[in-house]
């Protein structure tokens, strides 16, 4: 984690890696434990999951658990003090990307509080900011053209195009690209 170098939410997403956002009947199913070769507690996973934390598990391509982070909330702050790692993922480099995706997703939960924070694995993370690039024109006349086709029937002419345009401005900013930072 560099201070104030700008990258955006795809960048931190791991190749024959994806997480997953695990519920609370996943955690308590036999299924989900029986795909990972490390002993999780179920208890512990819905505990966390009803007390207003996540949890968050790495698959790999024949989707076998090969992580789980629990995080728990307590008033405005995120924190992640447990996970859990397959022996089989070793691998220093692979465990700095999942720690570094999560503590994003950490951060970014945190930025939904006036007062938020975050803490991963005993760190203080600092304040994660956030920059929009404006509109995506491309997808605002798309959608905008898609509108008015669809609202021509039923409001002929000018209030249809007008409807159009309004919902391809919204749909522009909508499919704005975001970068983000941490501020130092």
């Amino acid at each position: 984690m560099e201070l104030n170098k700008h990258f955006t939410a795809e960048e931190l997403n791991i190749t024959d890696y994806p997480i997953i956002e695990v519920g609370r009947k996943k955690a308590a199913s036999e299924k989900f434990r029986s795909k990972a070769d490390f002993d999780i507690d179920p208890a512990r996973l819905t505990d966390a999951i009803s007390r207003k934390g996540h949890v968050y598990a790495y698959l790999d391509k024949d989707k076998n658990v090969k992580a789980v982070y629990i995080t728990t909330k307590s008033g405005e702050d995120f924190s992640c003090e447990e996970r859990l790692l397959s022996p089989s993922i070793e691998d220093a480099d692979l465990v700095e990307k999942m720690d570094e995706q999560v503590r994003f997703l950490l951060a970014e939960r945190a930025t939904y509080y006036t007062k938020g924070r975050c803490y991963f694995l005993g760190d203080d993370v600092p304040a994660l900011k956030k920059k929009s690039e404006g509109i995506n024109w491309g997808m605002a006349v798309v959608f905008a053209i898609l509108y008015t086709t669809c609202f021509w029937n039923p409001f002929k002419g000018a209030a249809a195009v007008s409807f159009g345009i309004c919902m391809g401005i919204c749909m522009g900013l909508c499919f704005a690209k975001h970068t983000y930072y941490y501020e130092g």
